[in-house]
């Protein structure tokens, strides 16, 4: 599931991930619409784990019992949302996804990692499409075994782009900044549903599609064919 694995800190390995998350119940949270949408709090859960622009939605980054996220090149790693939200979670885990870019050269990201070098690791995923970095998220957790995996917030975008709904995180966003056609977004997330699912069998995980049915969740197809969402999740969310 990971091209690699690496960290700098002296406190942090795959032990530390496996603690975490094996026979866990954890929910990953992306910035699609469904996190607006789901009552998804309502959920019976152990952790969160979420993305980049989380810091940007009061409702999210005031959580208590976010353990991880991972950011992309795209953050400002000095807004103060973000800065205020790592001193109150001490115990809340960083990873970066390393590529050529100058994001990983720049002076904010050489004194990110120097100040929150204990906190930090570094993956990649041997898959990835346009799932984005919350689906590359849910790869790297279910290789730790949680007991249930629910995700929200990963879903592409629908097919009408006048009704798209707007983006949890950057709210000023509709559907996806990068324009990418419905159809590229609903054959990468089948092949993100098919690879957790597959994956589910070896780790003995639980999967929820918690945005199944809307019109902007493309593993919607997928998940309900080989792990519909149960009535009693669907009647904790709606």
């Amino acid at each position: 599931m990971l091209k690699f694995f690496e960290t700098n800190s002296s406190k942090l390995s795959e032990i530390t991930f496996q603690n975490k998350f094996k026979d866990k119940k954890i929910i990953s949270i992306g910035s699609g619409p469904s996190v607006n949408d789901t009552n998804w709090e309502n959920l019976d859960y152990d952790y969160i784990t979420t993305t980049s622009f989380f810091y940007l939605n009061d409702r999210i980054r005031k959580l208590p019992n976010i353990t991880h996220i991972t950011l992309t090149d795209l953050v400002d790693l000095e807004h103060p949302n973000l800065i205020d939200f790592l001193e109150r979670n001490p115990e809340c885990t960083i990873a970066f996804e390393p590529k050529p870019h100058p994001f990983y050269n720049s002076s904010k990201y050489i004194f990110f990692n120097k100040k929150y070098r204990e906190k930090i690791v570094y993956y990649n995923t041997i898959y990835g499409k346009k799932e984005g970095v919350a689906g590359r998220l849910c790869y790297f957790v279910i290789q730790f075994s949680p007991s249930h995996l629910y995700y929200v917030g990963i879903d592409g975008h629908s097919s009408n782009s006048q009704n798209e709904p707007y983006n949890a995180f950057r709210t000023n966003l509709k559907g996806s900044p990068d324009g990418y056609p419905q159809s590229d977004f609903i054959n990468s997330h089948i092949y993100f549903a098919d690879i957790l699912y597959k994956t589910s069998f070896q780790t003995g995980t639980k999967l929820y599609n918690l945005g199944e049915g809307y019109d902007y969740n493309c593993s919607t197809l997928y998940s309900k064919k080989h792990f519909p969402l149960p009535k009693r999740i669907k009647n904790k969310i709606i």
